[in-house]
């Protein structure tokens, strides 16, 4: 390989201050926030909040004056968006200055197999991605060069795992951290829970830094919304679950926490 060929990454100090998950609750339980270079994995039942905290932690980490990008593989763009602006994070002001990218790999797989009268919706730009191969572009968006702090999402690694070879999704998420750990930027990746055999998930879980299952229950009338911080590289984390509201601000987590 020539040494143009070759990726530049800069390396980050090592005593950098911890960064901000976007939910101050959530930064509170973990000592101030996660360690930079984190890959961190959400294991999120349906319904439980995922589809939330993957937007605050995007918008909290453009906040806070980083740049990132928001990978999707399992919803379009435009919802993604959609409901951003529901709990009025407006990202519009990110977009111009070219601090956040949204790649949608979802669209694009099935533009193919639309029936006509739905085609004539998509735009042409889709139409031009027909046929693209979501994997190379997971890989090509993970590699490329940043030059300031960043986070990455990863909304999900579900579909990969269901539709690629496992050691190659490895391979993509062994590239992910090591990128992170060189530069200091984070990621969060999600995957369902019960969507995967345990070795698959436990292979994933053992690859990254940290590890947050959101969790759903029924008591009586009341629907429950908790997490578990299961792991996180470097940190002492709290061994009882924590209960969270969804409200139009996003999540907020409760004062006190509940032993599982």
């Amino acid at each position: 390989m020539n040494e143009s060929d070759t990726m530049e990454f800069s390396f980050e100090s090592s005593d950098n201050p911890l960064v901000t998950t976007g939910i101050i609750g959530l930064d509170m339980q973990l000592g101030g926030g996660i360690p930079p270079g984190t890959t961190l994995l959400l294991i999120a039942e349906s319904g439980a909040g995922a589809e939330v905290f993957t937007k605050q932690f995007l918008y909290g980490g453009l906040e806070s004056g980083e740049s990132a990008f928001y990978f999707s593989s399992d919803r379009s763009i435009v919802e993604v968006k959609a409901d951003m602006k529901q709990f009025g994070w407006d990202i519009s002001k990110y977009e111009e200055t070219q601090k956040v990218e949204f790649i949608d790999a979802y669209t694009p797989r099935f533009v193919n197999i639309l029936p006509p009268e739905l085609r004539n919706k998509i735009s042409a730009k889709e139409f031009l991605k027909a046929g693209f191969d979501p994997f190379n572009q997971l890989k090509t968006t993970v590699s490329q060069n940043h030059e300031s702090k960043y986070r990455g999402i990863i909304d999900s690694i579900s579909y990969f795992l269901r539709a690629y070879d496992l050691n190659s999704v490895i391979e993509a998420i062994e590239l992910m951290s090591s990128i992170g750990k060189l530069t200091g930027g984070v990621h969060l990746i999600v995957i369902g829970a019960g969507l995967h055999d345990d070795i698959t998930l436990n292979t994933v879980k053992y690859l990254t830094d940290g590890v947050i299952e959101f969790y759903v229950k029924e008591r009586g009338s009341q629907i429950e919304r908790g997490l578990v911080i299961r792991k996180m590289r470097g940190l002492i984390v709290p061994n009882k679950s924590i209960s969270f509201d969804i409200t139009n601000k996003g999540i907020e987590l409760e004062t006190t926490t509940r032993v599982l």
